[in-house]
């Protein structure tokens, strides 16, 4: 698609506008959001920028959700260009250069243009005037973040030249907060937020305002918090270096298969599985998830590393939701997830940082861990499902959780034993089983018979080894698209 086809794309909504951006620019755009507010508030306490030249109040603390969303929409005007112009490539040609630069100009104007929207909306909703966007500061902030945060303060910046107070202290803050992030996750070290930070630092008075600079060293701590919160799943690979091996680009990651909806090849979803690198010592071999996962059971590291599959997975959600692919993902989960303890308030966070449809990301749990389970993990696992989190009853059979029990703790999902494919009675059982409201999921389908008589017997998704290969993520989405061109 043409930058030009984009550009007459006319969003109406702030959300449609933000769902506009690719999911990398989308996930970008919330750590940067985190940042900016922890920034703005320190900004306030140091009475840095709150008065305008003529005295002014132009800051103030109660604009904190403000500030905020200066930061998640501070790149707006990605969503007019085609994806490929979304993040910056370091081998664009000047001509490259300068397409993706204008984003900060056509931010401000879509940030105007939804702005206007909204007082028409709001009139028309109140049956009077509204004060115009124009005379409104927290409004202009908006707009000024959008366009100056590339700006520096010895005019090195771009798209204006702007030098020193000409450029809006909120933009300051929000052109900070992106280069922090930048930097924490691209620096290489055994402390890359520090490092960060003391490049920025020693910046003062250059790209940056002393005073901005005194503001960062005063919010370090809180600003470690946002890095913490965002990155803690990618720094369980540091922890993991005596399991993998470190010397692979990526010692650990999720395939996904395909799952078929019909016995026709139609594609559902896909069962994303953990693979891990070689052990250390050991690189030119791979481990299989059960042999590593006893090793982070003993080591109690299971949680963290599950939550790095997590994030994995759901970044392939919301890459196939930014393409339109009805796709879900079936997440095989390890088992030591759910007993160290609620893990609600993470998963909550989780689906907060990754603005997916929940409902299409279904984590495997096994039946007999939840039939043999205490009374607390059951507990817990029943506020998992009544908040939302979709549970996916792995290895199901009556004997070990009767059918109404599942139901009444709130399971929607069931996966029986391969083993138990071909038989009547388990025919018989997925009927009863489907006629109570469950959805089936099939596995073994490792036959064109087998995929048959799943699909048959009412399966909505069915995997095995004819359903496709296990593929990458990249390819997931690739392969989703074509499959989608070719309906």
């Amino acid at each position: 698609m043409s930058g030009q086809e984009w550009k007459r794309k006319d969003y109406k909504t702030w959300d449609e506008a933000f769902k506009g951006l690719s999911p990398a620019v989308r996930q970008q755009s919330v750590r940067v959001a985190a940042y900016t507010q922890v920034l703005f508030v320190q900004a306030c306490a140091d009475s840095f920028g709150t008065q305008t030249p003529d005295g002014t109040e132009r800051m103030k603390g109660q604009y904190a959700d403000l500030a905020y969303k200066c930061g998640l929409y501070h790149q707006l005007g990605k969503a007019l260009v085609p994806p490929e112009y979304q993040l910056w490539q370091r081998d664009f040609t000047d001509e490259e250069q300068a397409v993706y630069r204008k984003y900060t100009t056509d931010g401000r104007l879509l940030v105007a243009s939804l702005q206007e929207k909204s007082v028409r909306a709001k009139e028309k909703r109140r049956g009077e005037g509204v004060e115009p966007p124009t005379k409104n500061i927290p409004w202009l902030m908006l707009r000024e973040s959008c366009q100056q945060h590339m700006e520096r303060w010895d005019g090195s910046g771009y798209p204006q030249g702007l030098m020193g107070g000409a450029i809006s202290p909120m933009a300051q803050i929000v052109g900070l907060a992106k280069e922090l992030d930048r930097l924490a996750a691209e620096t290489k070290s055994e402390t890359p937020f520090d490092e960060a930070c003391g490049t920025l630092i020693a910046q003062a008075g250059t790209a940056w305002a002393p005073e901005l600079i005194e503001v960062l060293k005063a919010a370090k701590s809180k600003c470690r918090g946002v890095y913490n919160k965002f990155i803690y799943y990618t720094m369980t690979l540091p922890k993991t270096v005596s399991l993998v091996d470190k010397r692979k680009g990526r010692p650990m990651g999720l395939s996904f298969r395909p799952m078929m909806s019909d016995a026709q090849g139609s594609v559902a979803a896909y069962e994303a599985s953990p693979w891990f690198g070689g052990i250390a010592g050991q690189p030119g071999e791979t481990e299989s998830a059960a042999e590593v996962e006893a090793l982070l059971h003993r080591t109690g590291l299971a949680g963290e590393v599950t939550f790095y599959f997590l994030y994995e997975a759901a970044d392939a959600v919301l890459r196939m939701q930014n393409c339109k692919l009805e796709l879900s993902c079936v997440l095989r989960m390890l088992p030591d997830f759910y007993t160290q303890g609620s893990q609600l308030q993470r998963l909550n966070q989780l689906f907060k940082d990754q603005p997916i449809d929940r409902s299409r990301l279904l984590l495997t749990i096994p039946a007999q861990l939840v039939a043999e389970g205490s009374k607390t993990l059951r507990e817990g696992i029943e506020r998992y499902l009544k908040n939302g989190i979709v549970l996916l009853l792995d290895g199901y059979r009556p004997e070990l959780l009767p059918p109404e029990q599942a139901k009444a703790m709130g399971f929607t999902y069931l996966r029986l034993p391969p083993e138990l494919n071909g038989k009547q009675e388990t025919a018989n059982l997925m009927l009863n089983l489907r006629e109570q409201g469950f959805t089936l999921i099939g596995g073994g389908a490792d036959s064109h018979e087998m995929l048959d008589w799943l699909s048959a017997c009412g399966a909505a998704f069915m995997s095995g080894t004819l359903t496709g290969v296990p593929v990458s993520e990249d390819e997931l989405i690739r392969d989703s698209l074509a499959r989608e061109r070719q309906l």
